[in-house]
């Protein structure tokens, strides 16, 4: 199989996004309501898709993330995620599944599933966390996305 590009992947993702997110309690803070801007872009020729994450949660304080997203031949993907808490980020892997994009990891914090979704207009992210890893997955973050801008 040749080089697969990020668009024939990541489609449904591309653009800009900007909602509100709900937080759940967790070991870094309490839990907060938020609105939070994503965009997803190309990069490196077709062959990466970066994204870009600004959250300002009620109390003002605000959270910054930059991903970068590969996928191999067979359609995984890998996932980094940079973030300002400054920790070196696991790499999170999965796929699309059910009709959204699935992507697991574990460190030393902890286990997390990310998944992103298209529900009509709108872009949908979740993430449960498991916190130490072996105890159950719990609801950390909800949130709801409309598109302010495509690519």
């Amino acid at each position: 199989m040749g080089r697969v590009r990020v668009i024939e992947v990541f489609a449904p993702l591309f653009g800009h996004w900007q909602g509100v997110e709900e937080q759940s309690a967790s070991p870094w803070g309490p839990a907060t309501t938020a609105r939070a801007i994503l965009s997803f872009r190309a990069e490196v020729g077709g062959s990466a898709m970066v994204s870009d994450y600004r959250q300002v949660r009620a109390d003002g304080s605000e959270f910054y993330a930059h991903g970068v997203f590969l996928v191999d031949p067979a359609l995984e993907v890998s996932w980094w995620l940079f973030d300002s808490y400054a920790e070196p980020p696991a790499v999170a892997t999965g796929g699309w599944r059910d009709g959204e994009l699935v992507l697991s990891k574990a460190s030393e914090q902890g286990r997390a599933v990310h998944r992103f979704g298209i529900d009509g207009e709108e872009l949908t992210y979740a993430i449960d966390i498991a916190v130490p890893d072996d105890s159950d997955l719990t609801p950390f973050l909800r949130g709801r996305y409309r598109a302010i801008s495509t690519h």
